[in-house]
């Protein structure tokens, strides 16, 4: 979480750390089950087991602790992406390895975090707040690059005719389409896939895109 951040009060002692990573948790976990204008600040300090007062010390308002889930989730997801891109990380793996790693970081995350990201999204249309879109927008333009250098370095496996537009297109649709799925009830209950099998079938869609056959490592 970014320290210039104006809509918070960053604790500086490890307890006031500790409740604010509490409060947090709480709001996470309640934007299971509803929505973000449902959610008070009430019921989240009680499920943190803290106070209102241990709330408005260190955010402004509801609206600055939807900000810091936010920010909190770009953070810890731009630092996975990179530890699974990391050039030794991927060094000697097949593309089918390096494509199922990737899947399996973007639907588990998307699946853990579907409460709060399922807010985002929906603030961000209503309100025509532009900021989680931007941080989206932000982190795929410095983390999708070195996504693309790790599968090109496969390149003459790849038989799709332009190996460039075939990586990002297919990540397009591998994205979108299991953010579609996690996100959105109606598509979860009529077609109730498995984490597990969202993975297998998206890499499968991505890697048949790319003209690759798929390994069984």
């Amino acid at each position: 979480m970014s320290k210039e951040s104006a809509h918070i009060q960053q604790p500086q002692q490890t307890r006031s750390r500790e409740t604010m990573k509490l409060i947090l948790e709480a709001a996470a976990q309640i934007l299971e089950e509803k929505n973000f204008e449902e959610l008070t600040i009430a019921e989240v300090v009680q499920k943190a087991g803290t106070s209102v007062g241990a709330f408005y010390g260190r955010f402004k308002d509801k609206e600055a602790l939807l900000q810091t889930l936010d920010e909190q989730f770009f953070e810890t997801f731009e630092a996975a992406v990179r530890a699974v891109l990391a050039p030794q990380n991927w060094a000697g793996k097949s593309i089918s390895a390096i494509v199922r790693e990737v899947t399996s970081l973007v639907v588990n995350t998307y699946s853990r975090e579907k409460g709060v990201l399922r807010s985002l999204n929906l603030k961000s249309r209503l309100t025509r707040d532009a900021s989680f879109k931007k941080r989206e927008q932000s982190a795929w333009a410095d983390l999708y690059p070195q996504f693309q250098r790790a599968l090109l370095s496969h390149r003459d496996e790849i038989s799709h005719p332009d190996p460039k537009l075939a990586i990002r297109l297919g990540f397009q649709q591998l994205f979108y389409t299991a953010r579609e799925i996690l996100h959105r009830e109606a598509l979860r209950e009529d077609v109730p896939y498995t984490n597990e099998q969202l993975v297998a079938e998206l890499s499968r869609a991505y890697l048949a895109y790319l003209g690759v056959k798929e390994s069984e490592e």
